[in-house]
């Protein structure tokens, strides 16, 4: 499970953890059928004294490129309220979940296709990005991406 730590600077600190999970449970989990849903779990966190009184959003956001010709795209961005939860694990943090539905297209009807036509499988590197706004909804200082193992999409 691949985890980096977020940009942030003394007195902060904090960890993004992201990976990838096939809905149809069989492994492994980089290995994907066309027919399957899929998703990206992240998970993270920020700690230190000032941890708790920061507010603001964090935004999600997945971008996949194909290893050699085919689709590359990013998935459309998502919010999490920043609510000053505060605390490395086991203690309370942030998560969200990136779904892919099961399908042809990215994400769905209308996107490009996940494997191309003529191909039987299509590899990817899928990166995950973490930023953060403040209450007045400038870009502030905690970021964070993940780069997750190659992902194989076959038909």
């Amino acid at each position: 499970m691949p985890t980096v730590d977020i940009n942030v600077g003394a007195p902060l600190t904090g960890k993004f953890t992201a990976i990838i999970a096939d809905e149809s449970g069989v492994p492994p989990t980089d290995v994907v059928r066309t027919s399957d849903a899929f998703h990206i779990r992240c998970s993270w966190y920020i700690d230190g004294g000032l941890a708790s009184a920061i507010g603001g959003t964090w935004y999600i956001q997945a971008a996949l490129e194909s290893i050699g010709p085919g689709a590359e795209f990013r998935t459309a961005e998502f919010s999490v309220p920043l609510t000053g939860l505060a605390g490395a694990p086991p203690a309370p943090g942030y998560s969200a979940s990136i779904l892919f539905p099961a399908g042809p297209n990215f994400p769905g009807a209308g996107g490009p296709l996940k494997v191309p036509p003529g191909r039987r499988n299509e590899p990817y590197q899928v990166t995950v990005l973490l930023a953060y706004t403040d209450v007045a909804g400038n870009p502030g200082p905690l970021a964070a991406s993940v780069n997750l193992e190659s992902l194989t999409i076959y038909a």
